[in-house]
């Protein structure tokens, strides 16, 4: 998706986000929903829940992610949202819940200011929260492959009791924002809190 911050006097910067979550396994019962919580304003909010399901149908586990665009305008500004979504198999859409306890989460707030002369006019928020929670029976692992100021990328397996893998996969976050002419970035800031390590700003 894209959302563009525009003034009177025009266009201030873009904000790209792309959320990616891919995952491979031989059980037939994947099943996702989605569910924005927008209400058609220009900002992003969409939950999705992708479920995993063995042959005889019972629960193997479950992945939450919560995707947050919001440029947040210093001076009045309109703000627009093109917006696009594939998803195979084909997502439903419903009420999403995100997991709550849950085996694992992680989390990335990411912010980037734009300055018109040294004076910020616009801090870029971006946000995406994911969870991940196995049935009985069932483990998850969670482990963080790429982790860069523009790019998130975090692994997950869910093993059965023998510890094969039976779902495996990951999820890609990537932030790219650009300045029209006359302004300029600030410096990228990153929040990632991940339960499995401490929390890391830069």
């Amino acid at each position: 998706m894209i959302l563009k911050t525009g003034v009177a006097a025009g266009p201030v910067a873009n904000l790209d986000i792309d959320l990616n979550a891919t995952f491979t396994t031989a059980l037939t019962g994947t099943t996702i929903t989605w569910e924005d919580e927008s209400s058609g304003n220009p900002e992003e909010k969409t939950k999705f829940k992708m479920s995993f399901l063995n042959v005889g149908g019972a629960n193997v586990g479950a992945l939450t992610v919560k995707l947050v665009g919001n440029p947040c305008p210093d001076v009045p500004a309109t703000v627009t949202k093109t917006a696009r979504q594939v998803t195979d198999p084909t997502a439903i859409s419903g009420n999403v819940t995100l997991l709550d306890p849950a085996d694992d989460t992680f989390e990335r707030v990411w912010r980037q200011a734009v300055n018109n002369s040294r004076v910020q006019v616009l801090d870029n928020v971006a946000k995406v929260d994911i969870r991940v929670k196995a049935e009985t029976g069932y483990t998850v692992n969670q482990a963080v492959g790429t982790a860069t100021d523009n790019s998130l990328i975090v692994n997950y397996s869910f093993l059965d009791a023998t510890g094969t893998a039976v779902v495996s996969g990951s999820v890609q976050f990537d932030t790219v924002a650009t300045a029209a002419a006359g302004y300029t970035l600030g410096n990228v800031r990153i929040v990632d809190t991940d339960s499995g390590a401490r929390t890391r700003r830069r």
